[in-house]
């Protein structure tokens, strides 16, 4: 019996490790052709390996979100390999330094997560969404956290990046979701 996703494909970010593996080996047992994008190689490789040993389709491109350059040549490979982009599951996060008030943080570790957790996901979007359009349909799921709906005292640039995702994510969705529409799995 063939899997739910069978002829679709998904871009997977940060699918090295976590939430990415788990997420990517399900798009893969569920019968979709997976691209794993990381800047992780071994981890990477390694989440490949997983979904080649179960018998699934999958690539793994060596990315890294916070360069326009490689996420568009993350989108643009995709569509070389499987003619398609169905889902996007962006997932690459970091957490940052821990404990670091706002007037504790310094700039190195504000950019590094802020150009990480969300200019990532913006990239990820740009590119995904210019895809999308193109061919009619598509959906995309945003990783963000509890701290992206709430506020805690330390971590401040992981804090205000996953707010911002969640922000980022209504924004494309307003102005998006009516653009395109995938019936098959409704």
């Amino acid at each position: 019996m063939p899997g739910r996703l069978e002829g679709k494909v998904a871009i997977i970010t940060g699918g090295s490790d976590g939430i990415g593996r788990a997420t990517a080996l399900t798009f893969a047992e569920q019968g979709a052709s997976v691209v794993i994008a990381d800047i992780n190689t071994e981890g990477g490789e390694e989440t490949l390996s997983l979904i080649h040993k179960n018998k699934g389709q999958a690539t793994f491109i060596q990315t890294d979100v916070t360069k326009a350059a490689e996420v568009e040549a993350l989108v643009a490979q995709t569509i070389d390999a499987y003619g398609r982009l169905d889902y996007a599951f962006n997932n690459a996060g970091i957490a940052g330094g821990p404990g670091q008030s706002v007037a504790e943080c310094d700039e190195d570790a504000w950019d590094q997560v802020m150009n990480v957790n969300l200019k990532g996901v913006w990239l990820c979007m740009k590119y995904e969404i210019l895809h999308m359009l193109k061919q009619g349909n598509g959906a995309i799921v945003n990783t963000a956290s509890i701290y992206g709906l709430v506020g805690f005292a330390g971590g401040t640039p992981y804090n205000v990046s996953k707010h911002g995702v969640v922000g980022l994510t209504k924004s494309g969705a307003l102005q998006y979701a009516k653009q395109g529409h995938d019936r098959t799995h409704r």
